[in-house]
């Protein structure tokens, strides 16, 4: 059975005070464009990138084997009304907005107000999908009712994951 090519976004805390590891596997990068969309839209997933350091990437998998990952954190810019703009450099690594040294307000810092959600109506995220280069899938490529596996098992291992979301830390 012939592997499938596909797209895995995951963002990913690693085990601490959070965790996350959640993964889209799509063979569409629409789909893909439209799960981190609706990743960014969560306060408390601005809180782990800005804050918590998460991890953020798209990885291109060719006929099963992954050939590239691509760190999305340097196309991000998040804007929240009343500071400045927010952009990346990699990982753990914002820039504009000093989160450890992140002030109270009346309202609380903004690491505080991203995590309970208080400012997710005053909050813009980009992704400037137009500066990265993402690689076609190419051959067979994964569908809904798929299972692939991320680390080149066979995908009938019980290890598999289904195409669309999954949270390998539930």
């Amino acid at each position: 059975m012939p592997r499938k090519s596909f797209y895995d976004l995951n963002f990913r805390v690693s085990p601490g005070g959070a965790r996350k590891d959640a993964h889209y596997i799509r063979g569409d990068l629409a789909e893909i464009k439209a799960d981190l969309a609706a990743e960014l839209t969560e306060g408390v997933n601005l809180y782990l990138l800005c804050w918590y350091g998460a991890e953020l990437t798209l990885d291109v998998h060719q006929h099963g084997a992954r050939l590239e990952s691509i760190d999305l954190h340097p196309y991000l810019t998040i804007s929240v009304e009343g500071y400045p703009d927010v952009t990346f450099t990699g990982p753990g690594e914002p820039v504009g907005w000093d989160f450890e040294e992140d002030e109270e307000t009346d309202e609380g810092s903004l690491s505080d107000q991203l995590f309970v959600g208080d400012l997710e109506d005053r909050t813009t995220v980009t992704v400037h999908w137009d500066r990265i280069d993402v690689p076609p899938l190419r051959g067979d490529v994964v569908g809904p009712g798929d299972l692939v596996t991320l680390d080149g098992r066979r995908p009938h291992e019980e290890d598999a994951i289904p195409y669309g979301f999954t949270d390998l830390e539930s």
